[in-house]
């Protein structure tokens, strides 16, 4: 069955999604009613691994959320200071240069996430993590 690494436990957000996983699998597995990994077309090893990468994704995307003020003002600040080192009286030069750093930079960070984003598409894994997510919130209801 499924078998938990206590070591990486630790490391884990106790919100994270793999942690949130990991805790209906143990704590239900004897309820009839949990979806089963071999209706998936899915195994142990492969839904570990990949539950994994889904949860490095997940907190990419914390970070940026976590840090993206800080990452755009720093780099708006930066190219005000230094546009205004180099070139006098050019003001909203300046800010209309800032600004479009700041959206290339957001954009790039948009490209990364969806490329990232797109490996978890279609894919057998994610199906039965959807499942017992689903699985999960209905049962809360009853």
């Amino acid at each position: 069955m499924f078998q938990i690494d206590r070591s990486y436990i630790e490391s884990v957000n106790l919100e994270s999604l793999q942690s949130r996983i990991w805790d209906i699998r143990t704590d239900f597995k004897d309820d009839p009613t949990l979806p089963h990994i071999e209706n998936y077309g899915t195994t142990e090893e492969a839904f570990e691994a990949y539950l994994e990468k889904k949860q490095k994704f997940e907190d990419f995307k914390d970070t940026w959320r976590s840090r993206r003020l800080l990452i755009l003002g720093a780099v708006f600040l930066l190219t005000v200071a230094g546009f205004s080192l180099f070139v006098k009286g050019a003001t909203w030069e300046a800010y209309a240069v800032a600004f479009m750093l700041c959206m290339l930079v957001y954009m790039i960070y948009m490209t990364i996430a969806a490329y990232r984003g797109k490996k978890f598409q279609h894919n057998p894994n994610e199906t039965f993590l959807k499942a017992l997510l689903y699985w999960d919130d209905n049962r809360e209801k009853n």
